[in-house]
């Protein structure tokens, strides 16, 4: 495996939220933290932990400005000047901190470098572009921004379902903790597949009577079934790939019903 399982935990969500570890998948997540952790419970707790609060504080290092809508509320009689006054500082405080700030065009040229999803997400963005829809936006950018370090939330939150609440011992093991890719044998059974994989054996059973995981079974050996690492690995992508398919599907109906709603509403659209 080509990503780096030593890697101090700091440093992998650091890269998450640059955006710099487009080469990482499931599987490397679920190496990554049997490295960290070995399936200690207080241990996947605490990187749990460790991600919410990397998340919220990504989050908090940027703002979108209210102070035009806030001079609006104003000159409607809606706030007092004093409470302009005071959002006017409360901003230019933000920015002091180095927070930034977020706008229509920055929003919109941060999702074109990441890359639109499709002609139909370019229309969309453009649209809320000339709209100034900065929040559509900024939903979207965020979104993207955080779809990966979802992802390892995710696999920590499956880690956490099947975690002893004991601590490892590795002298108490009858096999080897197993840490990369290539220390899976080439062929295993159902437990191994269950390791390797993170699905219950259960499941598995189920995925195999319906045909939906590649595996193989051995004459005179009744229901018991062996799997091959390397198809399992591209299974496992396969699958991740239709998550994502799944994903630009709900973005299209979301984009469609969004772009409906304007055209439906023509005092709504910028003149």
């Amino acid at each position: 495996m080509k990503n780096d399982c030593v890697m101090p935990l700091g440093n992998l969500i650091n890269k998450l939220l640059r955006g710099e570890a487009d080469e990482w998948c499931e599987t490397d997540f679920r190496f990554y933290l049997e490295s960290l952790t070995h399936g200690d419970k207080k241990k996947l707790e605490q990187v749990l932990k460790t991600v919410d609060e990397a998340i919220v504080n990504w989050k908090s290092l940027s703002f979108i400005s209210r102070y035009e809508d806030k001079i609006k509320e104003w000159k409607e009689g809606k706030c007092s000047m004093g409470e302009v006054d005071e959002l006017y500082f409360e901003e230019e405080l933000w920015r002091k901190e180095g927070k930034r700030l977020l706008t229509a065009e920055t929003l919109y040229a941060a999702i074109s470098s990441k890359g639109f999803i499709n002609d139909y997400h370019r229309d969309a963005m453009e649209k809320a572009l000339d709209d100034n829809d900065i929040r559509f936006l900024k939903m979207d950018w965020g979104n993207m921004m955080l779809a990966q370090i979802r992802v390892f939330r995710d696999v920590v939150v499956s880690s956490l379902g099947v975690a002893s609440s004991k601590p490892v011992n590795d002298k108490g093991n009858t096999g080897i903790v197993l840490k990369k890719l290539e220390d899976y044998p080439e062929e295993f059974g159902i437990k191994l597949c269950s390791e390797f994989t993170g699905y219950a054996i259960q499941t598995l059973y189920k995925l195999t009577s319906k045909g939906e995981i590649p595996c193989y079974r051995r004459k005179g050996e009744g229901r018991a079934v062996f799997f091959y690492r390397d198809e399992i690995r591209e299974w496992k992508m396969a699958r991740r790939q239709g998550t994502n398919e799944e994903y630009v599907e709900e973005m299209n109906e979301m984009l469609a019903a969004r772009t409906a709603h304007f055209y439906n509403n023509p005092n709504k659209l910028k003149k």
